[in-house]
């Protein structure tokens, strides 16, 4: 019986942590703690199976660890649960934020069960791993091209993945890979339209945003990285708002947050028109719409129209 927090910003990094915990068993149950409740989640981790299987449950967007409020009865709930978990249920929960260690249930998580922290890859880790891959398919492929792939892709494991399925769409079989190639197939989205659309919907400029949408669709840009990149600056913004409110000083949330000098001046800025629960309910927004664009509920490019609207009205 495992009851394990993963914490990490990636999505690939927390599947494949996930992957290797769960190994070929079948029996999982995945929950989303956006939308489900905490009561639905013990009920089915209760259950014990007729044939006495192991099973697995998954529960994503589990930021009652980090910075969502958790009710009394939900904590209750929890706690009780950790005092007297079924020795047949694997729980994971997953949380994309910093944890909050001040809170009871990740103290008594962190205390009688097992939290692994996945650390935000530095761009030289994530060229290595960018070269193992190509190798290990059998592809060759030289460090000035790795790193303009990286580069481009803000320097975001996920992006570059992403990227990377691309790119072996093209080449379809083994070969060396040309740089020439890759700069006509990386997304030109990756660029300054791209950071430009961010801001123009965070500063709720309608026309601004939808017009530089309208571009980017033309060039095929996956809207999931849209909402990738939307959900790491709301996120930092947030970060810092709690911050401040815990009267952090600018040079504490430098090293908090691991930002630049330019960078801390340009999310407060962004963050400052904003409170906290704004801030929170488009983090909310952007998993559900997340959700509802992987699970087919809704078309991916129509996701993004109803989020500009949503957000700049």
């Amino acid at each position: 019986m495992k009851i394990i927090l993963v914490n990490g910003e990636s999505r690939l990094q927390i599947n494949e942590v996930i992957s290797n915990i769960i190994k070929d068993n079948k029996n999982v149950t995945s929950f989303d703690l956006s939308i489900d409740s905490i009561e639905d989640i013990i009920l089915e981790a209760g259950y014990f199976s007729l044939f006495d299987e192991e099973k697995y449950i998954v529960i994503r967007n589990a930021n009652i660890f980090g910075s969502a409020k958790i009710s009394e009865k939900d904590t209750e709930l929890l706690l009780n649960y950790f005092k007297n978990p079924n020795t047949l249920t694997n729980i994971i929960f997953v949380c994309n934020e910093k944890l909050d260690n001040r809170k009871k249930i990740t103290k008594v998580l962190k205390e009688q069960y097992e939290i692994k922290i996945i650390p935000v890859l530095k761009y030289f880790e994530i060229e290595n791993k960018v070269s193992d891959y190509f190798k290990a398919k059998g592809y060759q492929i030289d460090k000035e091209t790795v790193r303009y792939i990286v580069q481009n892709s803000l320097n975001q494991y996920d992006i570059v993945m992403m990227e990377i399925e691309k790119i072996m769409l093209y080449y379809e079989k083994p070969c060396t890979i040309n740089k020439k190639d890759i700069e006509n197939i990386i997304s030109k989205s990756i660029n300054t339209n791209n950071f430009a659309l961010i801001d123009a919907i965070i500063d709720g400029n309608l026309e601004k945003s939808l017009s530089l949408w309208e571009d980017l669709k033309t060039m095929k840009v996956e809207p999931t990285v849209i909402i990738s990149l939307l959900a790491r600056d709301i996120r930092i913004m947030l970060q810092i708002k709690l911050l401040l409110n815990a009267n952090k000083r600018e040079y504490e949330i430098l090293n908090e947050l691991k930002l630049m000098d330019w960078q801390l001046e340009k999310y407060l800025k962004k963050a400052f028109p904003y409170k906290i629960k704004e801030l929170e309910g488009w983090l909310v927004r952007l998993a559900n719409l997340d959700l509802q664009i992987k699970t087919g509920k809704i078309d991916k490019f129509m996701a993004i129209d109803l989020l500009i609207l949503d957000i700049c009205n």
